[in-house]
């Protein structure tokens, strides 16, 4: 693999492009890392008004409270509010490390630790802020692919 950064005098943003062979996974790879680094998430601590910006390398997950929230849970144990709902933070998070687990959770495969097999063909992901969360099976295929175990 071959790195370069040019610089560019009249240019005021940062542009990557990945040249790869046709069907190159570590490019894809890439790339989703990438977008992870400059993705960002806003959520507002439970009870406070200001909001927070964080990057969404730092999110171990997402869940749907009750109510009208979610809750964005951090890598370091922080947990966020956020008024999205869930259809639109996963629109947000599309061609990341993010994955649909259940209809309640988002998992940010990057803070995945552990997979363990549990009853009715679900899963239980360990992340490492230290929770566990059920992946339901219908979710379970696209968890496998992302593993792959199974073909694209």
């Amino acid at each position: 693999m071959d790195v370069q950064v040019l610089e560019d005098a009249g240019r005021s943003t940062i542009e990557v492009q990945i040249l790869c062979p046709p069907a190159c996974e570590r490019a894809a790879s890439l790339a989703e890392r990438i977008r992870m680094l400059v993705g960002r998430i806003v959520g507002y601590e439970p009870g406070r008004i200001e909001r927070r910006m964080v990057s969404l390398s730092q999110v171990a997950c997402i869940e749907v409270g009750s109510g009208r929230s979610s809750y964005i849970s951090l890598r370091n144990g922080t947990l966020l509010e956020t008024p999205l709902r869930l259809y639109e933070l996963e629109a947000a998070v599309e061609k990341t490390e993010f994955l649909r687990i259940s209809r309640q959770a988002l998992v940010n495969f990057d803070a995945v630790l552990a997979i363990r097999p549990e009853l009715n063909s679900r899963l239980a992901l360990d992340l490492d802020n230290g929770t566990t969360v059920i992946a339901t099976r219908t979710y379970v295929p696209g968890i496998k692919r992302k593993l792959g175990m199974i073909g694209r």
